[in-house]
């Protein structure tokens, strides 16, 4: 009987704290929960691009000549527009890969495998936020994701260069694992409010003083001016040299 008296005068002692915050304008609100899967904690600062319907898929590319001479409707069937969802994303794989390559076999460097995670994570991210239900999806996603920040911290440590020019390829920003996790709590955030609280009415107490200061300014400048007219006219009539100065006995 006596813990859960105490127990329920602590939880009214925390409501009344809480309750004279709200009062000086000091509201804790958490934090929007960012998933790791999405464009802003990945590091994906572009979307996928879809490549153009019209074009044809990867098995049409070595008759590219004969299809470019085929009628339209006959195009229509063999491109992209009716083509599946695997042809479309293996054209824009060689797209990027296009981009990044040293050679036009090269398939296996580190710069050729992080640019096909990246296609692989940003289609991932387009369908799962479509259908954030996907478990699966999120769960491949999530690995990918991890990946490629390693292979990414790797790079980043043997070839600098070819690092920062793989970033500005690919539009990514590079997000590195933290190093130490800090965990946000109700009882830290309050308390930093309420410092920023202090400091915020210190200023504006500040600035008020020193308006005021401003204003007595003219007439301190007039009293000032009378006080030394004073004191030189007493110096003068008391025939007491300037700059000397007198030790009372």
């Amino acid at each position: 009987m006596k813990q859960s008296s105490v127990s329920l005068f602590d939880q009214r002692r925390h409501y009344a704290m809480r309750l004279e915050l709200t009062e000086h304008g000091i509201v804790w609100r958490r934090p929007e929960y960012i998933p790791s899967w999405t464009p802003p904690k990945s590091g994906d600062l572009r979307p996928y691009a879809e490549p153009d319907p019209s074009r044809p898929p990867l098995k049409v590319l070595p008759a590219k000549d004969a299809f470019e001479n085929l009628d339209e409707e006959t195009k229509r069937f063999l491109s992209l527009e009716l083509a599946t969802r695997e042809e479309t994303l293996k054209i824009g794989r060689l797209d990027a890969l296009r981009k990044v390559q040293k050679h036009k076999y090269d398939t296996g460097s580190m710069e050729a495998t992080i640019t096909m995670l990246t296609c692989k994570i940003r289609n991932l991210q387009e369908v799962l936020l479509k259908n954030k239900k996907d478990k699966p999806a999120r769960c491949r996603l999530i690995e990918l994701i991890a990946r490629r920040k390693k292979l990414m911290k790797h790079l980043r440590r043997m070839d600098y260069k070819r690092f920062e020019w793989l970033l500005e390829t690919l539009n990514l920003e590079y997000k590195p694992f933290p190093t130490a996790y800090h965990w946000i709590t109700r009882k830290d955030s309050l308390r930093k409010l309420v410092q920023l609280h202090k400091e915020d009415i210190r200023t504006k107490r500040l600035e008020e003083y020193r308006e005021v200061l401003k204003s007595k300014e003219e007439s301190f400048l007039k009293e000032k001016a009378e006080t030394l007219e004073w004191i030189a006219k007493t110096e003068a009539e008391l025939k007491i040299p300037i700059g000397k100065k007198y030790i009372a006995s």
